[in-house]
């Protein structure tokens, strides 16, 4: 049977920074944090599709994140 998951791949350093954020929030896990982000924001943009052109894409590299702590 097909597994009910996937995996996505995130920037060590920014995964690190998401882990620091959510201390003490009652999120178990980065992970946990960021599928919570990502429902918020499918649920928004399936409700008025403009909304994914309204936060600008900065194309980070890791090495980018890494430079910004």
């Amino acid at each position: 049977m097909p597994s009910k998951y996937t995996t996505i791949s995130i920037p060590k350093a920014l995964y690190e920074r998401v882990e620091k954020l959510i201390e003490g929030t009652g999120f178990r896990s980065p992970t946990e944090y960021i599928v919570y982000l990502v429902r918020q924001a499918v649920v928004a943009i399936e409700a008025d599709r403009r909304l994914i052109y309204s936060i600008p894409y900065v194309g980070f590299s890791a090495e980018d994140e890494e430079e910004e702590q």
